[in-house]
Parts: structure tokens; C-alpha cells; sequence
């Protein structure tokens, strides 16, 4: 089982509805098994992926059957250092996405408390702090008999929750959005995650001083050799138009395009240990399409699966079959690198 996050440290730039049509395609058309985890407060890909009557029995119920990622970790908030398990994800069954998936909630911004308060611990050897640390470990190890591939969905925060799911993941992927912004985002998270996985290596040497194999008792990451790897860049929302030489970005955005692998090149040496090259590593660029998002919003669809009964009209049919056929070459691309065939 691999884990991936989809992350940028700049909003807004498509993440999300990206991450929730990769998983659905993966699900929808290959023999494996992705799961989504929402782990953003506010909640973008569980609203986008579950209806309205799932979302009020698991919101609004007293007692609601189904569960978020938020009663998964509440045990944390408690004082405990596990999570409770067994996980038992929202089935595709119940949504057009085909996903399972574990539900955002927003008082996931309450646990960053929590797990700044662990990280703190976790810089002086406390082994609790690294077994809180490390929460996002324990879940991926109750999941991983069930999925290949675990999808994280996060806010675009630096902050203690994203990362401890970015030092669990194996790989990162980052969707870039046609803006300078969007290229700072991308070496503020090469800066971080160097700083943060330096502190965390140290924190586990200082707590084996005293008792040199108390790290193995716990679910915890215990080499971050093939950790948090680059796995790859899809450039999204620009605008294209047709030229005589054919259909390309307006100007404002190619000139963005045009800097971004060399802003990747700049940041690989740290977060990717592959022989990936940066044409491997771009997955696709995704322009910007229109009415199809809203559509695919309230229909709760995946855009390659919009039709008529979701409103699909005229030259718009053109377009999914174009983003369908584009979501094929970015989840191959994906596997590919991940390694996952």
C-alpha cells in the first residue's frame, strides 16, 4: 500500500477536485483499490464526493452510524497517544465516485492543539509525543490491508496536522495553479519538510538513549528513507485559447508555466531519491473548465462522469471526454511513479 498527499502551500489552486477525480478514476477504471481521506476542516472533498442525506446522518444525527476522521482521532484530543480503531470508511457504494472514503470534520483544527503540543514533546525524545506524532501511522497500518492506495486531502497549511500527515505519506503530490504564488508554495514545502524531518530523526535517537528499543514497541516511522517522495506536479485552471499554431495557455499563464519545472528542479534534490526526471514527474496540465466544476459540485459526480441528467449540454460533452481522457494520462503517469502497476 502506498499514501499520497495532495498538497500545496498556496489554496486554491484545484487541489481537491483533482484529488477526488484521481481516486474516483483509479477506482473507476483500474483493479485498484484508493481510498480518500479528507483530512482538510473544511471538509471540500467530503461535500464534493457525499450527499446531502449521507452528510446530515453523519453531521446532524445524535448517534450517526458512519464515522469521520475526527471520532477516529478524538482519543488523542482525550490525552491518549492511539487513535481508535477499527477504521471503517464511508463505501463507494453510496456515492457516484466509487470511493470509500473517511469524512472531514471541522474540528480537525481543534487537534492541531494537540499535536503542536506532541511535537513539542517529541523534540526532547518523549515517546508520547511520537507515538501522537505518528497517529496518522497508525491508521495507514489499520488501513492498509484494504487499499492500495490511501489518498490525503489537505488544507494548504504548514501547520501540526499537515505535518504529520506529510512525514506518514510516502509520496507528495503538488498541484500548481498559474500563479508566481504557487511557486513560492512549492520550495516553502522543499524548506519545511527538510527542517521538520532533520527534528524528527533527532527526537528518535533521543528517545533510545535510555531504552534503545522502545521505539520498536509502537506503530511508528522509524526511517524516513522513502518518505514524503516528490511524486509529481500537475499544472491546473489555466485558461487556454486557440492560436494559429493551435490551441495553447493565454500569455499571463504560459509565462507562469513556462517556470515552474525549472522552480520543481530547484526542490528535487531533497524530496525525491528516484531517477524520475522532471518530464516523469509532470502529470498533466489541467486547464480550467468552466461550468463542468459547479456541474460535477452538484450533481456529486466525478467530471469524466458527467451526463445529460446532470445537465450536460452542446460542446461540453467534448470536454469530458477530454478530461477523461486527460485523467487516464495523469493516473498512469501517477502509478508509474509511485510504482503501483
Amino acid at each position: 500500500m502506498k499514501a499520497i498527499v495532495f498538497f500545496n502551500n498556496k489554496g486554491g489552486v484545484g487541489k481537491t477536485t483533482l484529488a477526488c477525480n484521481v481516486v474516483s478514476y483509479i477506482n473507476q477504471n483500474t483493479s485498484k483499490r484508493a481510498l480518500l481521506i479528507d483530512a482538510d476542516p473544511q471538509c471540500n472533498a467530503t461535500q464534493a464526493i457525499l450527499s446531502e442525506e449521507i452528510c446530515e446522518e453523519i453531521y446532524l444525527r445524535e448517534n450517526p452510524t458512519q464515522k469521520t476522521i475526527f471520532n477516529y482521532v478524538r482519543p488523542l484530543q482525550m490525552g491518549e497517544s492511539s487513535i481508535s480503531i477499527p477504521i471503517n470508511p464511508v463505501l463507494g457504494s453510496s456515492n457516484r465516485f466509487s470511493t470509500d472514503i473517511i469524512p472531514g470534520h471541522p474540528k480537525m483544527s481543534i487537534i492541531e492543539d494537540r499535536l503542536s503540543d506532541a511535537w513539542n514533546k517529541l523534540l526532547s525524545g518523549d515517546i508520547s509525543g511520537i507515538r501522537v506524532t505518528n497517529w496518522c501511522t497508525q491508521m495507514l497500518e489499520n488501513l492498509s490491508p484494504q487499499y492500495d492506495l490511501i489518498i490525503f486531502d489537505v488544507g494548504p497549511s504548514l501547520g501540526a496536522l499537515n505535518r504529520t500527515i506529510i512525514l506518514s505519506c510516502d509520496y507528495i503530490v503538488t498541484p500548481f495553479g498559474c500563479d508566481i504564488f504557487s511557486l513560492l508554495g512549492i520550495k516553502n514545502i522543499s524548506d519545511w519538510i527538510k527542517r521538520w524531518n532533520e527534528l524528527y530523526l533527532r527526537s528518535l535517537d533521543l528517545a533510545q538513549k535510555d531504552e534503545p528499543n522502545i521505539i520498536d514497541d509502537y506503530p511508528i516511522i522509524k526511517s524516513t528513507d522513502n518518505k514524503f517522495r516528490f511524486a509529481g506536479y500537475s499544472i491546473q485552471q489555466y485558461v487556454q485559447r486557440k492560436f494559429k499554431e493551435g490551441v495553447r495557455p493565454v500569455k499571463a499563464y504560459d509565462q507562469i508555466m513556462q517556470k515552474i519545472p525549472e522552480t520543481v528542479k530547484e526542490v528535487l534534490e531533497f524530496i525525491t531519491d528516484s531517477d524520475l526526471d522532471i518530464n516523469q514527474l509532470e502529470l498533466g496540465h489541467i486547464p480550467y473548465v468552466y461550468s463542468l466544476v459547479p456541474m460535477a459540485q452538484s450533481g456529486k459526480v466525478p467530471i469524466h462522469q458527467l451526463t445529460s441528467e446532470d445537465g450536460l449540454r452542446g460542446n461540453q460533452y467534448a470536454q469530458v471526454k477530454s478530461y477523461g481522457e486527460l485523467m487516464n494520462s495523469v493516473c498512469s503517469k501517477l502509478q508509474n511513479n509511485i510504482e503501483i502497476k
